[in-house]
């Protein structure tokens, strides 16, 4: 099993928001990382005295924010696909500096879903109309068990929508 799939296996886990920014980020990042040689120019000697330089654990290439943009920057990834990057590395900033966990229930995480291109979209819309019919539901404690099991679900699957189009645009 991969580090990614090990991640992915371990935010079913997660108590809070922040837990699963932390880990989502983190694979993000790897996924990034791993796609990030299929960019550059496909010659051993390049890779071996250029590029795994860059890439590794001290090198100038360990942000999400970094490889993100230099990936965008050389046409891999959509202007939709880099927002959504970008917004998952703003919102893990957040979440670090506030004194207490973020929770799934809390406006910040509903706000975080509802701007994800990922999900606006056409045919996965219907994750935000399905948060909307519970956040606004008037079943106050039977509802807010569900909405954040939801909003669990969304986020989990906003994460891997998020990781394919990372890979479907770097390898096109």
């Amino acid at each position: 099993m991969s580090r990614e799939e090990e991640l992915l296996d371990t935010i079913e886990q997660c108590e809070s928001a922040t837990c699963f920014l932390r880990l989502s980020n983190e694979i993000i990042n790897l996924k990034l990382k791993e796609l990030l040689p299929k960019v550059f120019v496909q010659d051993e000697f390049v890779m071996q005295n250029a590029v795994a330089p860059l890439i590794e654990k001290d090198g100038p290439l360990v942000t999400t924010n970094v490889v993100s943009k230099l990936v965008f920057a050389m046409g891999k990834l959509s202007v939709e696909t880099y927002a959504d990057i970008d917004l998952y590395d703003q919102m893990l900033d957040y979440v670090l500096k506030q004194p207490t966990k973020l929770r799934f229930d809390d406006d910040m995480v509903y706000d975080f879903i509802t701007n994800q291109s990922t999900l606006s979209k056409g045919e996965d819309s219907f994750y935000l109309d399905s948060i909307n019919q519970l956040k606004f539901s008037s079943f106050e404690s039977f509802s807010q068990m569900r909405y954040e099991s939801l909003i669990k679900t969304v986020l989990k699957l906003s994460c891997e929508m998020l990781i394919e189009r990372i890979e479907k645009e770097i390898l096109e």
